[in-house]
């Protein structure tokens, strides 16, 4: 009988950030398992798995596939494809323009992930392997995840607010949730979490990586007093349907029923553009990305910029000095899964978001709601019907957040791993922003001399 090959399975071994990403999660095997075992990337098969397709053309003939809803749903094998399906299509700019386009790159991408299938079964079936590093998962490496993770694999990967995870856990949409903690603070904690939480929010370009490759305007001198809401887009084409799905495709889908609905009310209200729409940076995908939202964000507000109630802005401005000039005894911020609603109540301000979010909904931080309904009954509520967020789950939340080494912005978070560690060998400075880091270390051809001094924990989840 032929002896299957022993490996540590990657999606992604690319000589740039990635070869530092995977190092360190070969680092952290068993020593006495590591040494038996060489890494492999994955190597997608060309031929589909037909009975997927078969299935899916039989979706097709029910029309299933012409309804969003459904496709969100569909799973084959107790493997939950649709969703990650469908974000993997809106990730596609042409998605959005015609619904021959959409329809096309959709049933495009099911041949796509009929070849995951195959490819998964292929190494399930030859390959000996306990390990998986994969990027991506909120796309069609789910797929992956589930068909692995199903047959007792132990995953790694990375995302926001996270950073580098192993874990054997079902559910991808939990991965990266800050989960409910119910922690007693004293008021000197309470006090220490509120002072670090206004240095955060009055330079936030200095913690969210994002937020390092725009180059911010000044704000227009207009009455921003008379606004009773305030929506914050976000990226229509980078990671839709992360979470549970609450009825919204995507989130151009969200802006445009939020605005249609807020438009009912005849009253005064603002849409603020993401500031990724207006990013500089030298990162492949990452100007792309901004140039598609920037796109469908114009071609939307064109509609909506001659309406004397709503004031667009399409610019980037620091939302800190767009804060001041806000009535928060009357202004309402919408947004849908964003880190602004820790900003937004960190200034107190009422604020309403989807339960789909990065952020636990046992936390008593926002107005919550998981569909359209729920949301429609919210954006008809008047202001004195909303509640604040709690001081005990925000200071709560900005702990975990912010204050645990494990999280994105702790010392154990590998891109600040990578960073100080730069800086001691004089290959950046140490007030070097995260893409210059990146491109330098993508640029070195002798990674190895790097990749071998670094050590950091990373936690099972």
């Amino acid at each position: 009988m032929h002896k299957k090959k022993s490996v540590f399975l990657v999606s992604r071994y690319s000589d740039d950030i990635y070869k530092f990403i995977v190092n360190q999660c070969y680092q952290d095997l068993p020593k006495k398992e590591k040494n038996k075992i060489e890494i492999e990337n994955i190597k997608q098969k060309k031929i589909p798995d037909i009975g997927f397709l078969i299935y899916c053309l039989f979706c097709l003939l029910r029309g299933d596939l012409f309804d969003k809803e459904k496709v969100v749903a569909l799973e084959y094998k107790k493997i939950k494809f649709g969703k990650h399906l469908l974000s993997f299509t809106f990730r596609n700019y042409s998605s959005y323009l015609t619904n021959i386009n959409y329809f096309y790159t959709l049933c495009k991408n099911i041949y796509i992930v009929a070849k995951f299938f195959k490819t998964a079964d292929f190494y399930i079936k030859n390959y000996n392997f306990k390990y998986v590093y994969l990027d991506h998962i909120e796309y069609l490496n789910a797929v992956y995840y589930q068909k692995f993770i199903n047959n007792n694999k132990k995953i790694y990967t990375n995302r926001h607010p996270r950073g580098i995870i192993k874990t054997k856990k079902k559910n991808v949409e939990k991965l990266f949730e800050i989960k409910y903690k119910k922690i007693l603070l004293s008021k000197s904690q309470k006090n220490k979490i509120i002072k670090k939480s206004k240095k955060i929010f009055t330079s936030l370009e200095n913690y969210l990586p994002w937020m390092y490759y725009t180059k911010y305007n000044l704000i227009d001198n207009k009455d921003y007093k008379k606004y009773e809401y305030i929506i914050y887009a976000h990226s229509f084409t980078d990671s839709q349907l992360e979470h549970q799905y609450d009825g919204f495709a995507n989130t151009l889908e969200w802006l445009v029923f939020t605005v249609n609905e807020l438009k009912k009310k005849k009253i005064n209200f603002i849409i603020k553009a993401h500031p990724n729409f207006y990013l500089k940076s030298k990162i492949k995908g990452l100007k792309e990305i901004s140039d598609w939202d920037k796109k469908i964000y114009k071609k939307y507000i064109e509609n909506i910029s001659k309406d004397k109630n709503i004031l667009v802005i399409d610019k980037p401005v620091l939302n800190y000095d767009l804060v001041k000039k806000l009535d928060k005894n009357k202004c309402v911020v919408i947004t849908k899964h964003g880190s602004v609603q820790l900003e937004m109540t960190f200034h107190n301000f009422k604020v309403i978001t989807s339960k789909s979010n990065f952020i636990d909904p046992k936390y008593n931080l926002t107005n919550r709601w998981s569909n359209r309904n729920e949301y429609k009954n919210l954006l008809r509520k008047h202001w004195s019907q909303l509640k604040f967020g709690k001081e005990e789950s925000f200071c709560s939340v900005m702990q975990n957040l912010f204050l645990d080494d494990n999280m994105a912005y702790g010392k154990n978070f590998y891109l600040n791993a990578l960073k100080s560690h730069m800086s001691k060998l004089k290959l950046i400075n140490k007030d070097s922003s995260y893409e210059k880091m990146i491109t330098k270390f993508n640029s070195l051809k002798n990674k190895d001399r790097v990749l071998k001094k670094i050590d950091f924990p990373i936690k099972e989840v």
